[in-house]
C-alpha cells in the first residue's frame, strides 16, 4: 500500500501538482499586480515600491549612503523571510523572474540547452556591497526589481524606450541559455542565498549523524573568494570615483547626493521619473559619461519642478534621492540659472519679462547694464532654488536664453 506521504505515490504526485498551481497562480498574480502599478504610477502619481522589495538594493543603499531611509524596512523585510524560506521571494513573487522563466520555456522548446556557466550572482552581490562601503555600490542596477521598474519608464519620454534594454537583454539571455539568468547571474538570487547560508549550514550540522561538526567549520575556498570578492569590489570602487572627477555633472532631481555616489547608488529604477507630475524628468542617454546612462536628469523646455512637490524624493528605493519636505527642498537648490545676453530679446530691443514673471521666488530682477546698453536679468542665488520655471518660461527659440546649470559646475545639456 502506497504511503500518501510518499512524493511518488498517487496522492504525493496530486498535492505537489496542486502546490505547483498554487504558486504558478501566486508568480502571474504578482506579476499581473506589478505591471499594473507601474502602467497607473503615470496616473496616479502612487508611490510604486516594487524595486524597494529588494533586500540587495535595500542593504547596499544603507552602506552606501550611510542612511536608513524608511522604504528599506520593504526590502529588509523580504531579507529576512530569505533568511528562514530561501529563495521564496524568487519562486513565489520576483516578476522579472517569471518573465525568464518564461523565455527559458521557450528557449527550451526551440532547442536551446543551458549554459555551462560558474554562477557569477554572489561575485556581483560582494562586488557591490564591498565598494558600497565607500560610497560607491557597483552593480547595484543589476537587481531584477529595479531592472523590471525600470522597463516601464518606456512611455515617461522621449527617450525612455531605453529603459527597457536591461530587461530585454536578461530575457534574450534566457531564451540562448535556459535559466542562465536566476540560477547563475541574478544577484538578488544569489544574495538570498547568501543570507540564508548560516541557518542552512546550522542545519545541516544539526542533522548530521554521529555528532560530526565538520559541515559547520570555516570554508576556506569560500572565505578566500569572499576576501578576494571584497578587495576587487574596494579597488573598483575607488577606480569608479575618480574616473568621474573631470566627468560635468547634469541635472539632478531634487534630493540628488554627491555625484559620484548617485552614479552608484541610483538603481535606474524610473520611480522618480512616474512621480513627477511635469514630466521633467527623463533617463540619460550617457551624455555626461556612460557611468550615468539611464540615471535621471532634468529637462525645464516646457515645465518646471512644482515648488511644493517632493515626490520624486519620496519613491527613491536606494537613497540616491534624499527625502526632502517641501522646506528642506528650498534649502537644496537644483541649480542656478545662467542668462545668454546674445540669445535674450532684452539685448534686441525687445519688451521681455517672462523669466522674472514667472520666478515663483521673485529671485530675477532687471537691472540697466553699461556694458550690454540694456536691461539684463539679475539672479538672486539666495532666493532661487533652480526649479527652472525661467527656462520653462523663456520664449526663445531653439536656444533658451535662460539655462539653469548645476551649482559650480560649467556643465551643459
Amino acid at each position: 500500500m502506497n504511503n500518501p506521504l510518499e512524493p511518488n505515490s498517487e496522492s504525493g504526485r496530486t498535492e505537489a501538482a496542486r502546490r505547483r498551481r498554487i504558486r504558478w497562480l501566486v508568480r502571474v498574480s504578482s506579476l499581473v499586480v506589478a505591471i499594473v502599478l507601474l502602467l497607473a504610477a503615470r496616473q496616479t502619481r502612487w508611490p510604486v515600491l516594487v524595486p524597494a522589495l529588494s533586500p540587495f538594493i535595500a542593504v547596499g543603499s544603507i552602506l552606501a549612503t550611510r542612511a536608513f531611509a524608511v522604504t528599506a524596512c520593504l526590502g529588509l523585510a523580504v531579507g529576512l523571510i530569505a533568511m528562514l524560506r530561501p529563495r521564496c521571494f524568487c519562486r513565489w513573487v520576483c516578476p522579472l523572474g517569471l518573465c525568464a522563466d518564461g523565455m527559458s520555456y521557450v528557449g527550451r522548446r526551440c532547442g536551446r540547452k543551458p549554459a555551462k556557466l560558474p554562477s557569477i550572482g554572489r561575485w556581483i552581490v560582494l562586488l557591490t556591497l564591498a565598494s558600497a562601503c565607500l560610497g560607491y555600490p557597483l552593480l547595484l542596477c543589476l537587481d531584477p526589481l529595479a531592472m523590471f521598474s525600470g522597463a516601464f519608464g518606456i512611455a515617461e519620454s522621449r527617450t525612455g524606450w531605453l529603459t527597457a534594454l536591461p530587461l530585454l537583454l536578461v530575457l534574450t539571455t534566457s531564451f540562448v541559455w535556459p535559466h542562465i539568468w536566476c540560477s547563475r547571474i541574478c544577484p538578488l538570487g544569489a544574495f538570498q542565498d547568501m543570507l540564508a547560508y548560516p541557518l542552512r549550514r546550522a542545519r545541516q550540522a544539526r542533522n548530521q549523524a554521529g555528532g560530526n561538526r565538520s559541515s559547520s567549520r570555516w570554508n576556506p575556498p569560500l572565505a578566500r573568494r569572499t576576501v578576494l570578492g571584497v578587495a576587487a569590489g574596494a579597488a573598483l570602487a575607488g577606480i569608479a570615483r575618480s574616473s568621474q572627477g573631470s566627468t560635468p555633472r547634469p541635472l539632478r532631481p531634487p534630493g540628488a547626493i554627491d555625484e559620484p555616489e548617485f552614479l552608484g547608488v541610483c538603481v535606474r529604477c524610473g520611480n522618480c521619473a512616474r512621480a513627477c507630475p511635469t514630466h521633467i524628468i527623463e533617463p540619460s542617454l550617457g551624455r555626461h559619461g556612460p557611468a550615468g546612462l539611464l540615471t535621471p536628469i532634468l529637462h525645464f523646455e516646457e515645465s518646471y519642478c512644482l515648488v511644493d512637490c517632493t515626490k520624486c524624493t519620496q519613491v527613491c528605493p536606494s537613497g540616491a534621492l534624499v527625502r526632502l519636505s517641501p522646506d528642506g527642498k528650498a534649502s537644496r537648490p537644483i541649480g542656478l540659472p545662467q542668462v545668454d545676453m546674445s540669445v535674450c530679446l532684452l539685448a534686441e530691443g525687445r519688451e521681455c519679462t517672462e523669466c522674472g514673471r514667472w520666478c515663483p521666488h521673485a529671485a530675477i530682477r532687471y537691472a540697466w547694464s553699461e556694458t550690454e546698453y540694456t536691461l539684463i536679468p539679475e539672479i538672486d542665488s539666495r532666493k532661487c532654488t533652480g526649479c527652472g520655471a525661467c527656462e520653462a518660461a523663456c520664449p526663445t527659440k531653439p536656444n533658451k536664453a535662460i539655462v539653469v546649470r548645476p551649482i559650480g559646475k560649467a556643465a551643459g545639456y
